[in-house]
């Protein structure tokens, strides 16, 4: 019967290590500054440039996939490009104190 316990509190920790990997994963994909960026920055990001003409979007930690949802954006912030997986990305500056609300550029998943 010991090994029955032992067995039940390894099969209990498996399953809790596993839902805190799912949530760090799914936190990381949520476009929290920096995430995800190393993935896109040499082949995306580092080709993107700003619609107002003041250089790139991305500063080496600006960018990063996002969950997409209907919120207002300004359309002059948004690129009309399709990124390489679909989805949609956000090139921004860490948003505390007077950064809050600034945008670069936003990029749209794609309609198909």
């Amino acid at each position: 019967m010991e090994f029955l316990g032992s067995r039940s509190n390894f099969i209990t920790l498996l399953v809790g290590a596993l839902s805190l990997f799912v949530c760090v994963s799914a936190v990381a994909q949520e476009g929290y500054y920096g995430a995800g960026h190393d993935n896109w920055h040499q082949g995306f990001y580092s080709k993107l440039k700003r619609n107002d003409g003041k250089g790139p979007c991305c500063n080496l930690m600006d960018c990063r996939p996002t969950q997409s949802r209907m919120v207002p954006v300004p359309n002059d912030k948004i690129n009309n490009v399709v990124a390489p997986d679909g989805g949609a990305h956000v090139c921004a500056p860490r948003q505390v104190g007077p950064n809050k609300g600034v945008l670069f550029c936003v990029i749209l998943p794609s309609e198909g």
